[in-house]
């Protein structure tokens, strides 16, 4: 025996699962972070690596040419004062390499190849140290990986 009054509603169709809003927050904060570790710190990378190797390439032979014009200063000035007839022709091509040392490694210093040396090796290890880690979970953990990523590049620019 039925009663009229309790008929069983046909069953609702289950909504489909839209994905939950933090999944696709996830997805893309990783895009972005993906995004931005191959564009922006990879571009800046292999500029820094690529600084780090000029500028210790050209200290190397700054270091070298000065080390070199230097011995021959001496090297003149010894043979200087060996040979009493030809004495002032010695002293000056000795007291010339002397300047030509003096400007090389004037020029090594104005240029400071030493500093911007350091500090693109800097910028290389901050930048790899940053992406080893990643940035910590959530909107305000990307904000302030690229704050932190922003900050390396600034500084390793100047």
């Amino acid at each position: 025996m039925t009663s009229a009054g309790s008929t069983a509603a046909p069953a609702a169709p289950a909504p489909t699962a839209a994905p939950a809003p933090s999944a696709a927050v996830d997805d893309h904060r990783e895009q972005f972070l993906r995004a931005y570790l191959r564009h922006r710190v990879g571009e800046r990378l292999a500029g820094f690596e690529q600084a780090q190797s000029r500028y210790t390439s050209a200290r190397r032979w700054a270091t070298a040419v000065t080390v070199l014009l230097f011995t021959a200063a001496a090297a003149l000035g010894a043979v200087a004062v060996a040979d009493d007839g030809r004495r002032a022709l010695w002293a000056f091509l000795a007291t010339v390499a002397a300047a030509l040392a003096t400007a090389v490694t004037t020029y090594e210093a104005a240029f400071s190849f030493r500093a911007q040396s350091r500090r693109s090796a800097d910028g290389v290890a901050l930048l790899h140290l940053l992406q080893a880690h990643g940035a910590p979970q959530g909107e305000d953990g990307v904000n302030a990986f690229r704050t932190e990523v922003e900050s390396v590049l600034r500084h390793s620019d100047q």
